[in-house]
């Protein structure tokens, strides 16, 4: 926290209180020459509802009254939050040590006896102005540090920068009473993009619009300051605005960093905070920047880590050449399907393929060619497959094989009908095929409900049985294990 600011008697409202106007002018030529600002009451009632308004920092109550004495209002104002924290002095033409103890005991801070001397009364105003001054800066003080605790257990407890920003944004507005508190994102010199808010939220597009960047409206050469540092904040700048209704703002605005490069920022805007804490205030919201500044670069790194976590394992599970998925996928998936099947006593169908005469084709055109070739096949047969849950991934060499939960044997055949008119519209052609003179493939397909106890490595081999009775009848074609016939999976 910074050094108490000068003290400036023009920062303080004082409600001198008196039934007797006279008394009120002596109280009034003696501070308004020390340039307190002076508000005044006649009577215990005025009192209450004059503080509700005025909101003065300090009371000099007179304590005989009639009606409602001194120490009636003193005894009232102590028992709201509103108004407890107000020190009062109490002014009396008393001697008695009586009177002196039932004004400590009704929460008065000071009590001073008729006449005053002027130098006995400044300084005793300004003490207790001073002293409850420091007592709401500690109490400020108190309340920031347990909000950037907060903040701080935030960015450890997530990664969801959405998160701590909308905290933390909801936990200055409260402790600040600010009209509006905002996180922008910065995008080009004529806009940003509205992160977070709490407030007001009504007027947060035209604010926004407003205020174009808030930053650069102050600072033209934003790079400049944070050429070396690649977190950071800029110092707060204070620029006053107005409301919908014509009500000046002031608005606390602070430019975050991120590798050298202006990331954002965050603004406070307020019309109720007192001039005497505004520095501190500036402060603290400095040191919230800061850990903003922290949890935004966590979650970038994080956001970058997981794309690269998603990259490497799309990259484990995808088949290099092809893009569809390898074995190692297919394995994985068809576990699986197979152990929900299982569960719900569905049908669920393989189809393997296999390229015809591929070598010859490899030895014919060239293994580029006959890469190219594979690629197109893999393709062609991905998009026969309508359903989100049909699966397609490369099984070896020339081999492809297709999974369909959910699908019984006619359903299995009907995909490998359109698998096979799909090659023939592919058109790619294969001079050394034996019966055609274009790429074919062949097909093996069985169809299972699962049991338990049973296993996949089994259906596979009715696939790839079916398959090789599909090329030994010729190829380019498809056969069907036979006991793909039964109702279950024996």
């Amino acid at each position: 926290m910074s050094e108490p600011n000068l003290f400036n008697p023009s920062d303080y409202l004082i409600l001198a209180v008196d039934d007797t106007i006279l008394n009120l002018k002596v109280l009034q030529g003696l501070l308004s020459p020390a340039g307190y600002r002076i508000t005044f009451a006649t009577s215990g009632k005025q009192v209450l509802g004059r503080v509700q308004r005025a909101k003065p920092d300090l009371i000099l109550l007179d304590w005989m009254m009639p009606e409602m004495s001194g120490m009636e209002v003193c005894q009232q104002l102590k028992k709201t939050s509103e108004t407890s924290h107000i020190p009062v002095i109490i002014l009396t033409a008393s001697h008695e040590l009586e009177h002196l103890v039932k004004a400590f005991e009704c929460g008065a801070v000071d009590h001073m006896t008729k006449p005053f001397r002027q130098a006995e009364l400044l300084a005793r105003v300004r003490i207790h102005l001073e002293l409850n001054q420091l007592r709401k800066q500690a109490q400020v003080q108190a309340a920031w540090e347990g909000i950037l605790r907060k903040i701080v257990q935030d960015i450890h407890a997530s990664i969801n920068l959405q998160d701590i920003l909308d905290t933390t944004v909801q936990a200055i507005q409260r402790f600040l009473n600010a009209d509006q508190v905002m996180v922008y994102r910065w995008c080009d010199p004529s806009g940003c993009e509205l992160m977070a808010i709490a407030g007001n939220e009504a007027e947060s597009s035209t604010c926004l619009h407003r205020m174009g960047c808030p930053y650069l409206q102050c600072n033209p050469y934003p790079m400049s300051m944070v050429e070396l540092q690649q977190v950071s904040v800029a110092e707060p700048s204070t620029v006053l605005t107005e409301d919908k209704t014509g009500q000046t703002q002031e608005e606390i605005r602070i430019s975050i960093y991120q590798d050298g490069l202006l990331w954002g920022g965050l603004v406070v805007q307020h019309s109720q905070l007192a001039p005497a804490f505004i520095q501190n205030v500036k402060e603290m919201l400095n040191l919230v920047a800061q850990q903003l500044a922290i949890s935004i670069q966590h979650a970038g790194l994080h956001h970058r880590m997981r794309e690269v976590n998603k990259e490497l394992h799309r990259l484990s599970n995808t088949d290099g050449l092809t893009q569809v998925a390898n074995r190692r996928c297919f394995d994985h998936r068809l576990a699986q399907e197979w152990q929900r099947s299982q569960r719900e006593q569905q049908s669920l169908s393989l189809i393997l393929c296999d390229i015809d005469y591929f070598k010859q084709f490899n030895d014919t055109y060239g293994h580029p060619s006959g890469d190219t070739c594979l690629v197109a096949v893999a393709q062609t047969l991905q998009q026969c497959l309508k359903r989100p849950a049909d699966f397609l991934a490369r099984y070896g060499g020339e081999e492809f094989v297709v999974l369909l939960p959910n699908t019984d044997l006619e359903g299995a055949i009907e995909v490998t009908q359109q698998m096979q008119q799909a090659i023939a519209d592919l058109a790619i052609t294969h001079i050394a095929h034996t019966h055609s003179t274009q790429v074919t493939l062949s097909f093996g397909i069985t169809s299972v409900i699962p049991e338990f106890l049973t296993d996949t490595q089994d259906a596979l081999n009715q696939a790839d049985q079916a398959l090789y009775e599909a090329k030994k009848a010729g190829r380019d074609r498809y056969a069907i294990a036979p006991q793909a016939a039964r109702s279950t999976y024996l």
